[in-house]
């Protein structure tokens, strides 16, 4: 199993993508998957668990009054894709990317809990189409 590479200065939402801005509910990476929590904020997903693992999306930026451009951190906004072409990814054409069991990372294999994040669409974008496959 491989992680996807990341470069979080280069991610960014490509045309037809579906973005929705909510706020940190911790550290949160560019380009890392994540879930809604209970307290209604994101934060990173993994897979190691039920909960950690059902993504909604990629943060592909933080807000503009953010301290960094690369990471968002708990309590400040982030902008999520919930669907669609995001660049910044170091992709395999055709090649289906999962929640890792590492909180925040992607890879090429499934993690505990089996759950689709994204297919690659070329060497740099990966289409961002979360759903299940094996929650069990």
């Amino acid at each position: 199993m491989a992680d996807l590479t990341v470069t979080a200065t280069d991610v960014r939402p490509l045309p037809g993508c579906v973005v929705r801005r909510f706020t940190a509910g911790g550290a949160i990476d560019v380009g890392a998957p994540v879930v809604l929590s209970a307290a209604k904020t994101v934060v990173e997903a993994d897979a190691s668990t039920l909960a950690g693992a059902t993504a909604i999306g990629v943060m592909v930026a933080t807000a503009p009054n953010a301290a960094s451009t690369t990471a968002a951190a708990s309590g400040e906004e982030c902008d999520v894709a919930l669907f669609g072409p995001v660049a910044g990814f170091a992709c395999t054409y055709n090649t289906i990317y999962y929640v890792d069991d590492d909180a925040g990372v992607i890879a090429d294999a499934a993690g505990t809990k089996s759950f689709i994040i994204g297919i690659g669409l070329d060497t740099e974008t990966l289409l961002v189409r979360p759903q299940f496959v094996a929650l069990s």
